[in-house]
């Protein structure tokens, strides 16, 4: 069951709920609540960037989560942006982000972060196919966004860009998260 806006006010209200900085009303909707861009992308290098990694395995084993994190240091720059500025996202480009807010979720609640259509209808995706908020996560988000449109978009710090939904488990979990990203944040 997806929560309402009221669902979600009680929630945040009892502090089960943590997004910080707090949520106004004015970013919780109908069934969401709008999240923002943090001021940290992971911009990857271009091709002919690449190039000078010639001789470098960059084969992944996906087995191992270490090696995905590793090898999107070695192909990504972690840049931060001011707010006035942005980060230009070109077509066909693929970069990360993290939201600005950090997330505790109860062992009874999961989430989705989902795009705006707004920016969906310019050819932006939010998430490639990992739209799932596990129960019990606590962290940023970090989103892999990607330009499947036809113009650069300025994707600027501090913009609504992205919603969560929040929806109840038919009975609270048991176990608590056990992932790689549990606690996950940008760098200082």
């Amino acid at each position: 069951m997806v929560l309402s806006d009221q669902e979600i006010v009680m929630e945040l209200r009892t502090g089960r709920l943590v997004i910080t900085p707090e949520v106004t009303d004015a970013e919780i909707g109908p069934s969401s609540i709008d999240l923002h861009l943090s001021d940290t992308f992971t911009i990857f290098k271009t091709e002919s960037e690449l190039a000078e990694l010639a001789g470098l395995d960059l084969t992944v084993n996906l087995a191992n989560i270490a090696d995905v994190e590793k090898i999107i240091n070695v192909v990504g720059v972690e840049t931060t942006f001011p707010e006035n500025e942005g980060c230009v996202i070109r077509p066909g480009q693929f970069i990360l982000a993290y939201t600005r807010e950090r997330i505790e979720l109860p062992n009874y609640l999961a989430a989705r972060v989902e795009g705006r259509s707004t920016l969906a209808r310019l050819g932006l995706s939010i998430h490639q196919t990992a739209p799932t908020v596990h129960a019990t996560f606590k962290g940023q988000l970090r989103l892999e966004i990607m330009n499947n449109g036809p113009v650069p978009c300025r994707l600027s710090p501090g913009m609504a860009f992205c919603q969560l939904i929040l929806e109840k488990l038919g009975s609270p979990a048991t176990r608590d998260l056990n992932s790689a990203f549990q606690n996950q944040s940008q760098s200082p």
